[in-house]
């Protein structure tokens, strides 16, 4: 159940032609900051269900900034208790309400890299 919201983006951004790296649920924020490093990823798309799991966005965008990765690479932030003003606060580029709007902000992302 909690991975419906992440794969539905996975399947609209590939439907959009993005190339996608799945890495599941329960992700570490150094995890997503990694492999956004070792794959020369040009997003790095988090989902939350939960207020509980919020703050790990927070952390994701310190450790990209940490690494030296967060001017090559766009932060999306999305899900249920998510909003622009969180995104805003934590100093993510991209919020989107749905999985289509995700798809079209990540390709509007990558035309401009």
């Amino acid at each position: 159940m909690h991975d419906i919201g992440k794969n539905l983006v996975k399947i609209m951004l590939e439907g959009s032609g993005v190339e996608v790296v799945d890495l599941g649920v329960d992700v570490t924020p150094e995890q997503f900051v990694e492999t956004a490093q070792r794959e020369s990823c040009g997003i790095i798309a988090c989902s939350s269900l939960l207020t509980t799991t919020m703050q790990e966005m927070r952390r994701v965008v310190a450790l990209a900034e940490e690494k030296g990765i967060r001017d090559r690479v766009k932060i999306f932030v999305g899900g249920a208790p998510i909003s622009q003003s969180f995104c805003d606060e934590i100093g993510a580029d991209v919020y989107t309400e749905d999985a289509a709007s995700a798809a079209r902000a990540a390709v509007e992302a990558l035309n401009r890299a």
